[in-house]
Parts: structure tokens; sequence; C-alpha cells
């Protein structure tokens, strides 16, 4: 990782312009492990170096290597795009890019990869997973948490023991709707059932043999109560972490630094946040729940690619939504992906906030969102939310022009995966707010 307080490299443009890149990086508490970079760039900020911040936030699993490929890779899109249409602002553009890290590796979540959670070297994964979570249990209880981790399966009588050890410290409700509760040991239960059921074999029928992923019904989910794998269940509980972790990270460090850069500029410098995944979940918060302080002005464009939030969270009531607000420290509608070809997303994502008397109830096939815990970027906004839909543009197709909220846009076409987000579709929806 970077260390010192210069921008990290130059994007060097098609026009031949040296544009700064910046990596600040946060630890899981939400506290800058960069502070020397940071300051460096909110007094660039101040000073008038730019009249574009673009701030960039990665999702879950990623390293520090990982993300800023990422970062790279969307940016190299994004100037290729601009390059080939001839595209250009209507202004001067003086852009700092900005990446920003958090730890989210070492919560493997094979999920994030799609059809390969299922894979037979599943277990290579285990260990780190294990041990991140090691801490969170008693010490007096640690030799058995290990004990109950190692085999492929375990029974119900175990997997609740194993879950006592945990409900307390990962089991909070769901934190995109303040009305949701903590989960019980059966809840939890029921949730880890369903998704054996989800990723088991299938069955044709009149096929007595059947085949993996098979396409056939999915099996009853209590029915795998007494050969549960303990390594989905760990698996489960990151769904948990990685949102409180995620909304930690926005609340409390990026938030405050966006609010900083904007007391020491005016409306001349405009700002612009890309969260792919639980990219969205960090400034979600970093802008509608910054510690101290509200925004003193809104940001200019919000981009959420494919977010791992839930898709009821703009909603104004009934239910209502914990981001319900977000839009006023936006100036343009917040634009959000989602797509009918993001399986982490519409398959797997809801499973592990499902209930106990959701069990049996897992059928995930249709278009409409399978339960209230669906996730945006799989289903769109859902609830009482001021929201326009739209396919997704490619560059040179405009977008039209909305007052609601939310502009929801169906990336199906382009995005074929959770993770696909790499193409001029998706740029050109970024240069569209941009000269918005």
């Amino acid at each position: 990782m970077p260390t010192d307080t210069k921008p990290i490299d130059y994007f060097v443009t098609d026009t031949g312009a040296r544009v700064p890149r910046y990596a600040l990086q946060f630890d899981a508490d939400g506290i800058s492990t960069s502070p020397l970079t940071q300051r460096a760039l909110i007094d660039a900020v101040g000073a008038g170096e730019f009249t574009d911040v673009i701030a960039f936030c990665h999702g879950w699993n990623n390293d520090w290597d990982a993300a800023n490929e990422t970062y790279l890779r969307f940016l190299s899109v994004f100037h290729k795009m601009m390059h080939d249409g001839g595209y250009r602002f209507d202004r001067e553009y003086r852009p700092a890019l900005v990446g920003l890290y958090w730890p989210s590796a070492a919560l493997e979540f094979s999920w994030e990869h799609g059809p390969d959670i299922a894979a037979a070297d599943e277990r290579a994964n285990t260990p780190d997973t294990t041990l991140e979570f090691a801490p969170l249990v008693a010490e007096g209880d640690r030799a058995e948490f290990y004990r109950l981790t190692e085999p492929a399966r375990i029974d119900e009588t175990e997997g609740r023991r194993l879950i006592d050890m945990l409900v307390d410290v990962c089991a909070t409700g769901d934190a995109d709707l303040p009305a949701d509760t903590a989960r019980d040991a059966d809840d939890i239960l029921a949730a880890w059932a369903m998704i054996e059921a989800e990723l088991a074999p299938r069955v044709s029928p009149g096929d007595p043999g059947g085949s993996a992923n098979g396409g056939g019904p999915s099996p009853e989910a209590a029915g795998f109560l007494s050969a549960l794998d303990p390594r989905k269940l760990l698996r489960m509980f990151t769904v948990y972490q990685m949102k409180d972790r995620a909304g930690t990270v926005g609340t409390v460090g990026v938030g405050p630094m966006l609010r900083e850069m904007l007391e020491k500029s005016n409306s001349d410098t405009r700002f612009h946040v890309i969260g792919h995944s639980y990219g969205a979940r960090v400034f979600l918060n970093a802008v509608s729940r910054p510690a101290g302080a509200p925004l003193p002005r809104p940001v200019d464009s919000m981009l959420l690619l494919q977010p791992a939030v839930n898709y009821l969270c703009f909603s104004a009531d009934h239910p209502e939504g914990g981001y319900r607000g977000a839009g006023e420290f936006v100036r343009q509608p917040i634009v959000t992906t989602f797509s009918l070809e993001d399986r982490a997303l519409r398959c797997f994502f809801h499973l592990a906030l499902r209930r106990g008397k959701d069990l049996g109830d897992i059928g995930v096939a249709g278009a409409d969102a399978p339960s209230d815990y669906a996730a945006l970027g799989g289903y769109g906004p859902g609830g009482r939310v001021r929201v326009t839909w739209a396919d997704i543009k490619d560059p040179g197709d405009l977008y039209p022009h909305v007052d609601t909220e939310v502009l929801s846009v169906n990336g199906s076409r382009t995005i074929h995966g959770h993770s696909e987000i790499f193409d001029p579709s998706t740029a050109w929806a970024l240069f569209t707010l941009m000269n918005g």
C-alpha cells in the first residue's frame, strides 16, 4: 500500500493531462490510516486545484491490489469512452481521482464469485475466515469453536452451539431497515438451512441421479438441519459484519473527510462518489449520517454500481428505509444499477438475513423481490420511494431528465455479474452525472 503524502500516481488522459490519483485507507473502525495523504488532498481541494473530485469505493472481499485494480480499470474504461466518442465536458475539467480502501478481504465470502460458491476446494479458504471470527468468541469457548468449525458437516445441536458463540456479536438486524430487530438462534439456524438448500445439487424431475445446479427444484431447507456446513455459517455472518463495517467506515471515516473538503471548497468544485457492492453503503452512510455535523452542501452525484444494500433502503415508510433521506445530500438523483444477471445479489444476499418464519420459502426465480431482505443491486428500489426506471444506455444515448430522488437503471444488458461493471455503458452513466 502507498505510505507517503503524494498522489499514488498520475493517470494520463487522452489529451496528455496528468490527473493525480490519491489512495486513502481506513481501518475497520473507520479511522484513517493515511492521515497525511488525506490532509494533503483536503488542502489541495481547499486551494482550488481541482474542478472535480471523483471518489470510488470498493465492495467486500477486496485486498488493496484488487481494489486498486478496480479503480484503474474503471477509470481506463471511462477515459477511453470519452476519447472514442469525442465526449468533453462543457466546462473546465481538472479532476482528482480518489480511491478509498477499507479492510474486507479477510472476511472471505465466496458468494461474490457467483456460481463458484459450491466449488469442491471451498475448504481452502476456511482458516482465514475462522481466525477472523475466533476473537469474537469467549476465550473459554474457543477450543470448542475450532472443533465445531473444522468438520465438513455438523448436526443441528452442534450448529446451535456454534451459533450461540457468535449470535450476540454477529446477528444484528438489517441496518438498512431501522425497525428490523436482531436475529435469535432460530432465525440464524433457519437462514443457514436455506442457504444449504439453495446451494445443494438439484434433481431434475424424472432423473433419479440429478446433477449439481441442474435447474430442478431446491431441496427442502428443513432437511439440511442434520448436516450443516460450518463454513457457510461463517460466511453468512460476513453479511452482517460487512454491513456494519461498511457503515462504520462511511460514518466515522469517509463522511467527516467529505464534510471538510466541502467546507474548504465552493460549488465550483464538484464531488462525485461511486460505490460498488458494499462500497455503496460506505457512501450512503458518508453523505447521510457522517459523524459530527451534516455535510454543508450536497455532493453533486452518486453512482451506485450493483449495491449490496437492502432494496427498501430508500423507502419513506411501510417499511421505513435507513437511507430514506439520502437524496437530500446529493444534488442530482441517485443513480443505482441492478442486474438480473447478478447471481450473488439476486440469489444469495437475502438468504443470510431471512428469519425462521421463512423456512422452506426460498424461491428466487421471479422478477419480484423474494423477501424484505432483497438487494438493491439485484432488484432495484422498492417500497415508497420516488423513483424513475430506465434501461442502461450506451454512450451517446441520453438518459431522461428526471426530478425523482432515484434513477434506477436496469443494467442486465451489459452487467453480467456482480463485479462486471467495467463497460462503456457504466462509464457513460458516470459521464452523464458529471456533466449534469
